[in-house]
């Protein structure tokens, strides 16, 4: 049975205003390492490299344009994502977030709670979709 994993998408418009959606992906059972048993796996999707990110606890970035579309993943720690035309979400570990605004306005990011804060960045090709379909 496919089922869907929520994340937020912050992308930005023709304008260069910043914007943030919730956004869906589909998993789907796999016998993904036999011999386990099957677990809930997307479609795979290509991307270019992966890097990690320690943010201070005190870290503001200022307003900025992601460098890549990347997926980030959050591990540890929480954070604010601002956007140009005013809305916002806390991004905590376990959450999920792709970052298409590489040109505009750009984002801002806060880290809450003064706690440091790990993140998983996944880089994709500029002309790869989030998600390959299946």
């Amino acid at each position: 049975m496919r089922r869907p994993v929520t994340y937020t998408r912050l992308f930005s418009d023709e304008a260069g205003e910043s914007h943030l959606e919730t956004a869906t992906m589909t998993v789907a059972p796999e016998q993904f390492a036999p011999p386990a048993p099957p677990l809930d796996v997307s479609p795979t999707t290509r991307a270019t490299e992966w890097r990690l990110l320690r943010f201070a606890p005190d870290w503001v970035g200022g307003w900025h344009c992601s460098p890549c579309r990347q997926w980030m993943f959050v591990m540890a720690g929480a954070a604010t994502v601002r956007t140009s035309d005013g809305n916002q979400c806390d991004l905590k570990a376990g959450s999920i977030c792709l970052l298409e605004d590489t040109r505009g306005k750009g984002h801002l990011t806060t880290i809450l709670g003064g706690d440091e804060v790990l993140m998983v960045a996944v880089h994709l090709p500029d002309d790869a979709p989030a998600v390959s379909p299946c």
